[in-house]
C-alpha cells in the first residue's frame, strides 16, 4: 500500500510537535505532505495500519507512506519529501540509527509540554489555519 501522501502523525498536545508542523507547513510549498494529531481518529488509523501500538505518538513522530518511519526515520522522511536546502538533513541516515534514535529520544524526553489544558495545543499558529486545514489528512487518505 503506497499513499499519493505521506502523512505525519504527530502529537498535538506537544508545542514542540506543533512548532514542528507549522514549520513543515510553511517548507513544504508543494503540499507533498498531510498531517493528522495523534489523538483523532485520522491519526489513530494511521497507526493501526503502521501496526503500531498506540502509545507510540505520545513522543513519537510518525510519518506513514505505505511504511511507517517513526524517530530519526520520520525526520528522515520528512527532509526527503521536501526541497534544497532541507533535503540536506536526510543525510544524516548515514549516522547509526541507534545513535540518530538516542538523539531523538534525548530531545523528546526534554521537549517543552503544554498542559492539555491549554486551549493553544493542536492550534495552528493564526497565519497557517487555513494551509493547516488544507493539509489535514482523511480516514481515505490512511488507505489510499
Amino acid at each position: 500500500m503506497s499513499n499519493p501522501s505521506p502523512i505525519v502523525v504527530f502529537d498535538g498536545e506537544c508545542a514542540l510537535c506543533n512548532g514542528f508542523v507549522a514549520w513543515l507547513i510553511r517548507h513544504d510549498a508543494r503540499g507533498h505532505f498531510l498531517i493528522a494529531g495523534s489523538a483523532g481518529d485520522v491519526g489513530a488509523a494511521v497507526v493501526a495500519a503502521a501496526g503500531l501500538d498506540s502509545r507510540i505518538t505520545a513522543s513519537t513522530l510518525l510519518v506513514w507512506d505505505g511504511t511507517a518511519h517513526v524517530r530519526s526515520g520520520a525526520i528522515i522522511a520528512v527532509a526527503r519529501g521536501l526541497p534544497w536546502p532541507w533535503r540536506v538533513v536526510a543525510g544524516i541516515r548515514v549516522v547509526p540509527r541507534f545513535l540518530r534514535d538516542a538523539a531523538y529520544r534525548y530531545v523528546a524526553s526534554r521537549r517543552p509540554r503544554m498542559r492539555a489544558e491549554d486551549p493553544a495545543c493542536g492550534v495552528p499558529p493564526a497565519d497557517l489555519v487555513a494551509l493547516w486545514r488544507s493539509r489535514l489528512a482523511s480516514i481515505g487518505d490512511v488507505r489510499a
